[in-house]
């Protein structure tokens, strides 16, 4: 029952029942029939039950009601703590989402990092693979080195040549005094011999190209047969590479240069000087078979 109807009907059961008391007094006091007087007082007795009963219902639509207040309280905090509890997980929202635009701007400067190694990584293997196929060269030239210098150790130690490496290339250098004549291109005796030990060593070595480089000093000479001594160099050259072609080294593994005065390996104002400029230099080419490997791995 609502507390509007409750209270209401309190008040008229009230008032009937005051109404009843007086009407049952004046009945009474009139000398009213005494059954008559009895179901008055019968009313105004059921009427006073019926106010207690209103009374405990008005109280206990009052304890609702304070129950009712204390739950909206009760209500309105869990709604505040709500309300909260959204503002903190939307500042989280929001910490979060920074925080993923962060890492994310990390994720991509780490791949940038990542691709930058790994292109300095690759050219770190081109680099190694360049040293390792340098030093393999290295490696093989030394060893023919060895070989060619042991082969030729008799003629080296007897004062007819001298093996060196020269920017990287073997040089056979051979004084030109034992081999040709003044002003001439035709080998001596002595020179034959010698070239033809020579070329019995370089003969074992037949997947190798030589080179046969004449030089001259700066005395300057001009016949009808060699007009400079770039003509001279040059047929000594020549000279040297039929011998050579003699000695069972393929002809397509031997060429001839001639560099007149415009090489020297001394200072031509002196006797010394002159004598060293005045030579033949049998030079091993490189591998010329290897270059494309090492083109490749380059």
């Amino acid at each position: 029952m609502s507390l509007y109807k409750v209270i209401p009907r309190a008040g008229h059961t009230l008032a009937a029942c005051l109404c009843l008391l007086l009407a049952a007094t004046s009945l009474s006091a009139c000398g009213v029939r005494r059954d008559l007087y009895q179901a008055s007082l019968d009313t105004i007795a059921e009427s006073l039950d019926q106010l207690d009963l209103s009374k405990g219902e008005l109280e206990a639509c009052n304890a609702g009601i304070i129950e009712i207040t204390d739950s909206l309280g009760t209500c309105r905090d869990e709604i505040a703590g709500l309300a909260r509890a959204r503002d903190e997980v939307l500042a989280d929202n929001a910490a979060l989402r920074a925080q993923l635009r962060a890492a994310g701007q990390d994720v991509d400067a780490l791949l940038q990092q990542t691709s930058t190694i790994s292109t300095m990584l690759d050219e770190a293997n081109r680099a190694l693979a360049e040293a390792r196929a340098r030093q393999a060269e290295a490696d093989a030239r030394d060893a023919i080195y060895q070989r060619l210098r042991e082969r030729l150790q008799a003629m080296i130690d007897a004062g007819k040549l001298n093996v060196r490496i020269v920017r990287g290339r073997m040089v056979i250098d051979l004084k030109q005094d034992i081999l040709f004549p003044s002003g001439s291109a035709k080998l001596s005796e002595l020179g034959t011999e010698t070239l033809s030990e020579v070329g019995d060593a370089l003969a074992e070595f037949p997947d190798r190209q030589f080179q046969v480089e004449g030089h001259t000093d700066n005395v300057p000479i001009k016949t009808d047969r060699f007009p400079s001594n770039w003509e001279l160099s040059t047929a000594r050259a020549v000279s040297v590479v039929k011998v050579f072609a003699s000695r069972k080294i393929s002809p397509e593994a031997l060429s001839a240069a001639g560099f007149g005065e415009f090489q020297p390996r001394a200072d031509n104002g002196s006797p010394e000087g002159r004598s060293l400029n005045r030579r033949i230099e049998v030079v091993m080419l490189p591998d010329l078979q290897a270059l494309p490997d090492l083109v490749e791995t380059l």
